[in-house]
């Protein structure tokens, strides 16, 4: 006879989501239960952890120069960090927060019941953690490519010698300077503007910087095809320039994992774009709630892990305001956003102001980390702050600065308040934030 389990909380999915959403719940006092059939951890172990250790690594060799790469010293580098982190979702440690694991397959049986290793689990809530898995990407030869995937990179032997980078999401630019910074003649290989969605007066620089550095950028229209070469591929495109490669990075095409899980069962609306839920994680299933990569989306581990926290805090009492999410560019300079763009607060005010500050008349930026980048400010007419953007030193530690002004409704003026007895980086906030009117942008 099939054993009944009623507890609080049944997550579906043991990524980085489902740990943080069964872990910020049983903090709260709530039963919870795991199901997931294959290693925890998921994705943010085998594919964000590898290239983020490997990218700050590398970026990390600021000064270019002829001396080789210490590869057994990054493969040891990315290893403990993946190991560091794969401490968090020992199921020892998981068990010790009175999480029940189930280690198999679950699928809806009804709206209410989940079936999963022999147990039927009648839960008071679901959160559906399932994620997201790369496709091969549509071009075609791509099999004479076998493309470099993140998961090598713990077991990297020797450099590319000439990688060609297709694509330019944050993840491929991020990976096209580590491998420059590393000795590797690198070509990004790409269709349309870079980061269309963000404010291409910061993308810009950081652009023209990779390019000093070596980087080439083809440009192309039409379809790619991959044809085999001796020592490498041949990149085709359908109107641009033909590129040679000995390696290839390929831009992922994630798929969000909605099948076999009897989402149909569970009355929870779904399609090729992942399942379909409000701002607060919410489904067609009142229910059952949904985050990460299954949502569809960038598939961002951190952005997956604040979701989990954040709709596992709103079930069991601790409702939050939704987050505003800054966005990382990490290569060097480093480029952050948040909140809206010039262009976008442009579309929804009548009214504007853009006031910036660069990075060479600050005294922290150039004692320690060269001149290059700025800050810029999006406000209201009434000085209140919509939007910000740095490109340059530690953009991604100061961006936090403004998600914290903006989610507090905070003015361009209280800026006046960063003062400090010593040179900081944070003093280019408030340059910006207190600019004249003669730096003032456009309105």
């Amino acid at each position: 006879m099939t054993e009944v389990l009623r507890p609080d909380l049944c997550v579906l999915g043991g990524g980085i989501g489902g740990i943080a959403a069964a872990t910020e719940a049983a903090k709260l006092g709530a039963q919870v239960i795991l199901v997931e059939k294959r290693a925890l951890g998921g994705a943010h172990l085998t594919q964000a952890i590898p290239v983020e250790a490997f990218c700050g690594a590398a970026l990390a060799r600021r000064n270019l120069s002829s001396e080789p790469a210490d590869l057994p010293a990054l493969r040891a580098h990315i290893k403990a960090n993946i190991a560091h982190f794969a401490r968090l979702a020992r199921p020892a440690r998981l068990a010790a927060l009175n999480i029940g694991i189930i280690r198999a397959a679950g699928s809806f049986s009804s709206a209410t019941r989940l079936e999963a290793g022999g147990f039927a689990i009648d839960a008071r809530y679901f959160i559906v953690a399932t994620g997201s898995l790369p496709a091969p990407a549509p071009i075609a030869g791509l099999e004479f490519a076998r493309p470099l995937e993140p998961e090598a990179l713990a077991g990297l032997e020797s450099l590319p010698s000439e990688l060609a980078v297709i694509g330019a999401s944050r993840r491929e630019l991020s990976l096209a300077q580590a491998f420059l910074r590393l000795g590797s003649k690198v070509s990004l290989v790409v269709s349309g503007t870079i980061l269309p969605e963000e404010d291409q007066e910061l993308v810009l620089p950081v652009l023209a910087s990779l390019r000093r550095e070596g980087l080439t950028i083809h440009e192309y229209e039409g379809a790619l095809k991959f044809e085999p070469l001796r020592a490498g591929v041949r990149i085709i495109p359908g109107k641009g320039p033909v590129v040679d490669a000995t390696h290839v990075i390929v831009g992922p095409r994630l798929l969000p994992c909605v099948e076999g899980f009897g989402l149909k069962a569970a009355r929870v609306a779904y399609g090729l774009e992942g399942i379909e839920a409000d701002a607060e994680g919410r489904t067609s299933n009142p229910r059952i709630y949904a985050v990460g990569g299954v949502l569809g989306g960038s598939g961002s581990g951190v952005l997956t892990q604040h979701q989990g926290e954040f709709v596992a805090a709103a079930l069991f009492g601790q409702r939050r305001p939704a987050p505003l999410v800054a966005r990382i560019l990490a290569t060097d300079p480093e480029m952050a956003t948040v909140g809206l763009s010039e262009l976008a607060a442009r579309a929804r005010h009548k009214q504007i102001r853009v006031i910036r500050a660069p990075f060479s008349e600050n005294a922290r930026a150039l004692g320690t980390f060269g001149r290059s980048g700025h800050v810029k400010i999006v406000t209201n007419s009434h000085g209140l702050i919509l939007g910000a953007g740095i490109v340059g030193p530690q953009a991604r530690e100061l961006i936090g600065i403004f998600t914290l002004a903006i989610a507090k409704q905070m003015k361009a003026s209280d800026f006046d308040a960063i003062v400090a007895n010593a040179p900081t980086l944070a003093e280019a906030l408030r340059a910006a934030a207190l600019a004249s009117v003669p730096q003032v942008g456009k309105t």
